[in-house]
């Protein structure tokens, strides 16, 4: 199995933050991203560096993720590429119709996976990983935010007078209902 950092994806949507929504999934999945707005820009990056992977938005302005996908599908080097779609469209009559007909076209098969825009991260990173036989990093621990919050707790204490010292310390020791003094 290969490991995250060793695949470069490209993520083409039209859409600025689906895009960058994308994109950080990924990078915190440890690969490598390259990003386009349209089907253009989508050629140049690829024409640039062929990525492991597309994910791709079907309905862009400009050229769309199908003629997109007509294009590489025709390309011999680049009908190789595993492509993603990452789509609110899916379910629309025409786009169905006019993808259907690009992958009928072809005599390469078509996308491997269809996912439903708003998609999850956990979904998209598991069928990318799928896909590309990716290993997939191990989880994050959640940050942990003790050491920050003791410092700020030791800068406000410092500068605190004895009656708040007090109140603060009554707090955080229940007495049973008796006051204690220092």
């Amino acid at each position: 199995m290969r490991r995250p950092e060793e695949v470069r994806v490209l993520v083409v949507d039209d859409d600025a933050d689906v895009a960058t929504f994308l994109a950080t999934i990924l990078e915190d999945a440890g690969m490598r991203v390259v990003t386009a707005h349209d089907g253009f820009a989508a050629l140049d990056r690829i024409r640039e560096s062929s990525p492991d992977l597309i994910s791709l938005d079907l309905v862009m302005p400009g050229k769309s993720g199908i003629r997109l996908l007509h294009e590489l599908r025709k390309h011999a080097d680049w009908s190789r590429i595993p492509v993603i779609i990452v789509s609110g469209h899916t379910r629309d009559e025409a786009v169905r119709h006019d993808l259907a007909r690009v992958l009928a076209e072809s005599t390469i098969s078509g996308p491997s996976v269809y996912l439903e825009k708003p998609v999850t991260p956990q979904k998209y990173v598991e069928e990318i990983c799928r896909i590309l036989q990716v290993e997939p990093a191990p989880a994050r621990p959640p940050e942990d935010h003790t050491s920050e919050l003791r410092h700020q707790v030791e800068a406000a204490l410092g500068s605190a007078d004895e009656s708040t010292l007090q109140a603060i310390l009554a707090t955080l020791r229940p007495t049973g209902g008796r006051q204690t003094s220092s």
